[in-house]
């Protein structure tokens, strides 16, 4: 089964993916659950995200999965070295995005870890779990989402442009 393709990825691949995406998810319900985070603070940490950067991250991830950038980025990282180097590269890039995702979320790029608070962490993480997932491009779900949190908080935290961008 190793050279089948199923959603158009190869099962290793798609196997690899959905696995370390599997298990960064359960580190950050850990983390969530060790840091008390509500359900309170992630709707307002996912309403606090700018409109402009959630489209940016759908527009993203649709292009990331419909091209598999991913294993591009594999390819061209660890394909000819070993694979845990390839795996390595995944992780620092994922990691990449988490820290884009936490600049939007503080709205500075100099990123105090005493403002970025554990409710910000948390939604980072899903979004850059989001991104970095397999399959994910095929549905706006960071879109549905960040709309039922911002009609949830009454538009509260309702953003166009990151709070560096002044509007």
């Amino acid at each position: 089964m190793g050279e089948n393709n199923i959603w158009g990825l190869k099962f290793g691949q798609w196997l690899l993916k959905t696995g370390l995406a599997s298990v960064f998810l359960g580190l950050l319900f850990w983390y969530a659950s060790n840091k008390n985070v509500t359900v309170a603070e992630t709707i307002n940490a996912l309403a606090s995200i700018p409109l402009a950067f959630v489209i940016l991250i759908e527009v993203f991830d649709k292009v990331a999965d419909k091209n598999d950038y991913y294993n591009k980025l594999v390819a061209t990282f660890g394909a000819k070295k070993s694979r845990a180097t390839a795996i390595l590269t995944s992780i620092i890039f994922a990691a990449l995005g988490m820290m884009a995702i936490i600049w939007a979320l503080v709205g500075s790029i100099t990123v105090n870890a005493g403002v970025v608070g554990a409710a910000n962490l948390f939604v980072a993480g899903l979004i850059s779990l989001y991104i970095f997932a397999p399959e994910t491009g095929d549905d706006e779900l960071l879109l549905w989402t960040w709309l039922g949190a911002t009609i949830a908080t009454k538009g509260a935290y309702l953003t166009l442009l990151p709070r560096m961008f002044g509007i």
